[in-house]
């Protein structure tokens, strides 16, 4: 009589770690801290509320591309009920961050950097723009001459104005109508060349308005 025996086959499984990853947060969920922050303040002006953690906003015009199009950075004046009031006027809903106006305008935290690089270059470039009407002709050619070298080989060179009798050096009053035509006609040449050769570095290009500005006073 054969004896019979039991074989037993044994399985050796490795211990397996299950990791259970967290959910990716997606943009509008990131975005939506910052209306419930803002609905967290009570009501009034800004300046009188405690604890306003967030003083300023930015405003962009695609909240899915806030980088898109022109940004601006402007104060919170007050808090009525559902929605806040800017330093303009501008009124934004606090829940969805819309603008109450029909204009298609947000509110964006200034805390992302990404807008805020994005900011900082327009804003920049608007300082050019205001502080432009404000300089000499002289300030203006010779700064289209530091960033332009090549800019005053066309009409409005210095050897030109001798050469035509030209000389913009003289009070406005006592220039002929067509030398302060031509001289409006430099100038506009002169900021045109300046606003197209604008430093791209951010440093430089603070440096630069610093200096503008300064010459405009």
């Amino acid at each position: 009589m054969a004896n019979c025996e039991t074989v037993t086959n044994l399985e050796v499984r490795p211990n397996i770690k299950i990791v259970v990853l967290n959910k990716p947060v997606s943009g509008e969920e990131k975005y939506q801290k910052f209306p419930n922050e803002l609905q967290s303040y009570g009501c009034g002006y800004w300046k009188w509320l405690r604890k306003r953690r967030i003083r300023e906003v930015f405003v962009v015009d695609n909240i899915k591309n806030p980088t898109n199009g022109k940004i601006d950075k402007i104060r919170i004046k007050r808090k009525v009920g559902d929605f806040i009031e800017l330093a303009d006027s501008r009124r934004f809903d606090v829940k969805t961050g819309r603008s109450v106006c029909e204009e298609p305008k947000y509110i964006f935290p200034v805390a992302d950097r990404l807008v805020w690089n994005g900011w900082e270059p327009q804003s920049l470039r608007r300082r050019v723009e205001r502080v432009l009407p404000a300089l000499s002709l002289a300030d203006v050619r010779s700064y289209a001459d530091t960033l332009s070298p090549g800019w005053m080989l066309g009409i409005y060179s210095e050897k030109l104005d001798a050469f035509c009798g030209r000389n913009f050096a003289r009070p406005a009053a006592m220039l002929s109508e067509r030398e302060e035509a031509g001289m409006a006609s430099c100038r506009n040449f002169a900021k045109k060349t300046i606003l197209e050769n604008l430093p791209g570095a951010i440093h430089e290009l603070k440096a630069l308005v610093d200096m503008m500005e300064e010459d405009a006073k």
